[in-house]
């Protein structure tokens, strides 16, 4: 009775359809590099808002705003890679359990399914800051371009 049982919970298990390992990830660029971060992440994209400056902060956050009663850091994603200041209004803000934050990158392009087995490692290129922020990389369809893979946990406990 017990090998019967077994065999029918193996062949359901063989009716269930496969599980992919195909993320969707928001594309954004931010000096003409593209990023993606997982949508799992982004809570909602901002295209007006009014940063409000905080003192003794540190230098790449540019303020806060406050989204529906919550006040939210903005980082200004150029600063944080050691860039110039962006002038652009285009914040992604993301969530993490109960935390908000929001970047500032220079714009939003579009929503990317991707594999997990297409991402590959970052090689270090020297900049501490952007080898920290990025998980991987992988190429984007189309010949769009690369995508460098934004770790969303280092960016919600690094400042």
């Amino acid at each position: 009775m017990s090998e019967e049982k077994l065999v029918n919970e193996f062949e359901l298990n063989e009716e269930k359809e496969p599980v992919t390992d195909i993320k969707k990830y928001l594309i954004f660029s931010s000096n003409n590099k593209l990023f993606g971060v997982d949508t799992g992440y982004v809570e909602t994209i901002l295209t007006e808002t009014t940063i409000t400056y905080v003192p003794m902060l540190p230098g790449h956050i540019r303020g806060v705003i406050n989204m529906r009663g919550l006040i939210v850091p903005i980082i200004d994603f150029r600063l944080l890679l050691g860039q110039g200041m962006s002038d652009s209004q285009c914040v992604v803000v993301l969530k993490e359990d109960d935390t908000y934050v929001g970047i500032l990158v220079d714009d939003v392009d579009e929503m990317e399914d991707v594999g997990r087995k297409d991402i590959l490692p970052v090689p270090f290129q020297g900049n501490q800051a952007l080898h920290n922020l990025v998980s991987g990389m992988c190429s984007l369809p189309d010949g769009i371009g690369t995508m460098l893979v934004l770790d969303c946990h280092f960016l919600f406990n690094q400042q």
